[in-house]
């Protein structure tokens, strides 16, 4: 279900998101960062506290503007800078801390600015605090507006990142357009756009349709498509992630295996757009050789992704170094070797790839850079 209103320059739009635990209700637009308490007075309850909670480095401008807005609405507010640290169970407690000495309860309004580790870590800890709370996400920029609220990043542990998993808690979500980097040409939109595919390969032949469609309007820089398109994609990983069948939740890793190996080998010389993208081209060229997906189908994902000006890795990379880094990736959380590999367009699950024809396609990936 979605609802859509255009006012003027400013496009409002709604979407409602089923999760697991609950359903989320996202509200996107241009500048509504600072007007939207109103709006969720209704849906929260009668106003009591709200603990506002922002990163480092987020413009003091417009965390005064959703505090003016939260105060108007007769909500006592606390504001503070989200403590330091890593994406971690530590920075969870930390957060604990906070909302402690803000006195806030399961009634109270929790409000968070920020990217998607901060956005993670205040999933993590309103869903458990006094029996889970109302938390209000506001992402700053693209990829952290669709991942964040559906699917959070899992938390880390001393020597091992990313293994403490979480389903998505928070209640809303607000995406202002206004409020981050919407151009084309900049690395976050080209990594939302990646994510956008990924969530469209795992979600539905009509999903990759529609992103197909709007191809042209996003990179043309659309705001309203841009928008509609991020809105949609949150709702994909959310369908994906709340499915009641295992193996299609499993397919949301889709292109984030190669990526973090990749990463692991590569370091920060290859930015997280194409690390994502090539790890959809490497599963792809996989499922290929499996006969799992049409070469079509293949050749599909791939244009899609040139059209969005999502690139590929050129970093020389040692075949040996990223099989070793691919194989931990996986190992660190299954007993099994299974990556996600496309069936379809808007189909993946998770297969076994034997040795010999793994690292046959990682030599041929390495020697093509």
């Amino acid at each position: 279900m979605s609802e859509e209103e255009t006012t003027g320059e400013v496009l409002r739009q709604r979407q409602w998101v089923a999760l697991r635990g609950g359903s989320l209700d996202v509200r996107g637009g241009k500048g509504i960062c600072g007007r939207f308490a109103r709006d969720l007075r209704t849906a929260i309850g009668k106003p009591h506290d709200c603990a506002l909670l922002s990163e480092a480095g987020v413009p003091q401008e417009l965390v005064d503007a959703v505090h003016r807005d939260f105060s108007d609405q007769g909500y006592v507010v606390h504001a503070h800078q989200m403590p330091e640290g890593a994406c971690d169970l530590a920075q969870v407690e930390r957060l604990d801390r906070v909302l402690a000495e803000s006195g806030i309860t399961a009634d109270d309004a929790v409000v968070v600015l920020g990217g998607v580790e901060t956005l993670s870590v205040a999933s993590f800890a309103c869903s458990s605090w006094c029996g889970g709370g109302s938390l209000v996400e506001v992402p700053l920029d693209a990829p952290s507006a669709i991942v964040a609220a559906p699917t959070p990043r899992a938390l880390d542990l001393a020597g091992l990142p990313r293994v403490v998993s979480q389903e998505g808690s928070a209640r809303f979500s607000i995406v202002d357009v206004g409020a981050f980097d919407v151009d084309p040409a900049s690395e976050p939109m080209r990594h939302a756009f990646a994510l956008m595919v990924a969530a469209a390969m795992c979600d539905g032949n009509k999903a990759f349709e529609h992103l197909w469609d709007a191809a042209d309007d996003l990179v043309a820089g659309n705001e309203q498509v841009i928008m509609r398109a991020i809105l949609d994609s949150v709702k994909s990983r959310g369908r994906v992630a709340a499915s009641t069948a295992a193996s299609t939740r499993q397919s949301i890793v889709y292109g984030t295996e190669l990526a973090r190996a990749l990463a692991a080998v590569a370091g920060p010389a290859v930015p997280p757009s194409v690390l994502l993208a090539d790890g959809m081209r490497f599963a792809a060229r996989l499922a290929v050789a499996t006969d799992a997906l049409s070469v079509d189908d293949m050749f599909t994902q791939d244009e899609l992704l040139e059209r969005l000006g999502v690139g590929t890795t050129e970093v020389p990379v040692d075949p040996e170094e990223l099989t070793r880094a691919l194989r931990a990736e996986r190992f660190r959380r299954s007993r099994r070797f299974m990556l996600a590999l496309p069936r379809s367009l808007g189909r993946v699950r998770l297969a076994i790839v034997g040795d010999d024809l793994l690292a046959e396609h990682v030599a041929a990936w390495c020697a093509s850079r």
